[in-house]
């Protein structure tokens, strides 16, 4: 009986312990063989890490890699279907506090499924995702992914902060974004410092005229790539007086590259 009562006890042992970005404890005996991300970000860290095998479902908003778009489509971010998430079943879903909403939390967790948060809030914390995923999963290639983006990540760090720079999410309103951000974190690392680091809000909206008195040296966009054009146009007639807009020194990048605290934070 002591050896049979042994024996059952180490079978109930968890094959791990991960925690999640909100502090819940999970433990987790079999790896997850039905799974669901609700957040782009997280679709794209288990494709990078080659993890994709029991993936079921992802947002409409899932578009890297292309492979993500032939999974079984959920809805939106803020607004997924629950009807489909239950009748896929998952043991396990994926999302983010920065573009999942607390109701939709609250619903899947009422509705008796685990839900796993990743909000990484700079890069460390994309680090620290993948590092958590790769626990959840993990196999020999996804340990091999993750060693070898730790190292490239390494050998690209730049912290000098010599060039000053504004960036903005959108130009009607104007929205930034402070140094509790990831994207901050980003442009800290390679080399810039970002004017309006300090502001209350998260994601502040900037009055045009402040702007202009601060000048930044650099000033990024971020929008869709089919966007690229007008943002261009309108930068050029708008903010003629700002110097980065009059030498040349703006940037209209691909929001879906560098909004998304995932794997891609190495372009």
């Amino acid at each position: 009986m002591l050896f049979l009562f042994s024996c059952n006890t180490e079978m109930d042992k968890a094959r791990v312990t991960v925690i999640d970005d909100l502090g819940n404890e999970f433990d987790f005996k079999d790896k997850p063989v039905r799974v669901i991300s609700l957040a782009p970000s997280i679709t794209e860290s288990i494709y990078f890490l080659g993890l994709d095998t029991n993936l079921i479902g992802v947002t409409k908003y899932c578009d890297f890699p292309e492979q993500a778009k032939l999974k079984n489509n959920i809805g939106g971010m803020l607004d997924p279907n629950l009807e489909i998430i239950a009748n896929l079943n998952p043991d396990l879903i994926f999302l983010t506090t920065e573009g999942n909403s607390q109701i939709t939390y609250k619903s899947l967790k009422d509705l008796g499924f685990r839900v796993f948060v990743l909000n990484p809030k700079n890069v460390e914390g994309i680090v620290t995702s993948l590092e958590k995923l790769n626990l959840i999963f993990e196999n020999s290639v996804s340990d091999s992914v993750l060693k070898e983006f730790k190292k490239e990540l390494k050998s690209i760090s730049n912290d000098s902060q010599s060039r000053m720079f504004a960036g903005f999410l959108a130009l009607k309103p104007l929205i930034s974004f402070n140094k509790k951000t990831f994207l901050n974190d980003v442009f800290i690392k390679s080399g810039f410092s970002n004017v309006y680091e300090n502001e209350n809000l998260d994601y502040p909206s900037i009055a045009e005229e402040d702007l202009f008195t601060k000048d930044p040296d650099y000033l990024f966009i971020f929008t869709e790539k089919s966007n690229e054009t007008n943002i261009k146009k309108e930068l050029e007639v708008r903010f003629d007086r700002l110097k980065s807009v009059r030498k040349k020194s703006y940037f209209v990048l691909d929001e879906n590259v560098f909004t998304r605290p995932g794997p891609r934070v190495l372009n």
